[in-house]
């Protein structure tokens, strides 16, 4: 369904754009990013209940929420995205699950009929949260460690800074859990120009370090994710 009201667009085509959507798919169904999709479903295991409704924001062509019907039995699991691609993606990948285009700072859905809310990479609203995920409900929003693609980042850029932290405060909820995930990545021939041409690297670093990157037939990459837990407070 295409939720998404003509007036909040801020182009004809919001959201990530064919190339890119094509470029984290395939890197997805590499199994690349299989650790992270692992740790988010044991965890999330951990807070959810049969027909637990779990809302995935910016979940791009599917790949987490896929992973969550895959590793959590009975739950209702809804997918919201800015990119009409991917939310066609999405619905083909996971009918099991009920996706629409919409925005994250603007979601479809009743108040307080969230239990768990899943946030990886994409940005979120913090009054939308509030009123999405019912009392004591979860949400986990998942950010880039400060290593995150280091090696990349050494490569395209002449002074490369670390992510910073995640902010971890979020009104009307209290923290209940930060963790840690860090894995090496092994890529080769094709899947480093797509991991460049999934993320803000695309568009970053200079044009001479990036065509010495399309020469290289492997690369080993640090991944470094941070998973922040959230509970929210009872009314």
């Amino acid at each position: 369904m295409n939720l998404l009201p003509a007036h909040r667009k801020r182009s004809r085509d919001p959201g990530d754009n064919r190339e890119m959507i094509d470029a984290r798919r395939r890197v997805h169904q590499s199994k690349l990013y299989q650790p992270l999709a692992d740790r988010i479903s044991r965890e999330l295991g951990k807070q959810v209940r049969d027909e637990a409704s779990l809302l995935d924001l910016g979940c791009g062509e599917g790949y987490y929420s896929g992973e969550l019907l895959r590793q959590l039995a009975g739950v209702r699991l809804h997918g919201v995205d800015i990119s009409r691609p991917a939310i066609r993606l999405a619905a083909r990948a996971c009918p099991d699950g009920e996706f629409a285009v919409a925005s994250s700072f603007d979601v479809p859905l009743a108040d307080a009929s969230v239990d768990v809310a899943l946030s990886v990479f994409a940005p979120t609203a913090e009054a939308e949260l509030r009123r999405l995920v019912a009392p004591l409900g979860c949400f986990l929003r998942v950010t880039p460690g400060p290593l995150h693609l280091w090696e990349l980042r050494q490569a395209l850029y002449a002074r490369p800074r670390p992510h910073p932290a995640p902010t971890t405060r979020l009104a009307g909820f209290e923290d209940a859990d930060q963790q840690s995930l860090q894995f090496e990545m092994q890529l080769q021939g094709q899947q480093l120009q797509d991991v460049i041409t999934m993320t803000p690297y695309a568009y970053g670093g200079r044009r001479e370090h990036k065509q010495q990157l399309a020469g290289l037939q492997s690369m080993r990459l640090q991944a470094d994710f941070v998973l922040s837990f959230h509970r929210r407070l009872p009314a």
